[in-house]
């Protein structure tokens, strides 16, 4: 008896959390227009580049890739330089390669030329600076023209 007691419990407890999923699945439906939106979560969360590399792949598991990213800094002590980044989320045209990096503009400009020689052109790009230290980071999408 006691048993099926707690499954009743933890089945009230589920469906309750649930019902806050799918809410906030509701909510995330109001996206900007032109792009068919994908958040990495409900809460449109900043990731740091591991975290960002497995949603990046959850998602390309399910046809999606990056439409755009958004990046901060995290951390901007000397030599302990951090990012985040957050995506929003396209379907991904048949035979369509991309690839996204994070980092300082040299990065990015190294990235760009490796990028066009494997025949990916960048797609979206953009730029954050710090205000307290003047640093600058970049994030960049590019794919293919498929």
């Amino acid at each position: 008896m006691g048993i099926d007691r707690l499954d009743s419990k933890r089945a009230g407890k589920t469906g309750a959390a649930m019902a806050v999923l799918m809410v906030l699945a509701g909510c995330m439906t109001h996206q900007p227009s032109g792009i068919d939106a994908y958040q990495t979560s409900s809460t449109d969360q900043w990731l740091t580049t591991s975290d960002a590399d497995k949603v990046v792949s959850a998602m390309s598991a399910k046809g999606m890739m990056p439409a755009t990213i958004d990046c901060r800094f995290d951390n901007t002590a000397p030599g302990q330089v951090a990012y985040r980044s957050k995506f929003t989320w396209k379907q991904a045209p048949a035979n369509t390669r991309y690839h996204w990096e994070v980092g300082d503009p040299t990065y990015l400009a190294s990235k760009d030329v490796a990028s066009n020689r494997a025949g990916l052109r960048r797609v979206f790009a953009k730029t954050a600076r710090d205000p307290a230290t003047g640093q600058k980071v970049g994030c960049s999408i590019w794919a293919s023209s498929s």
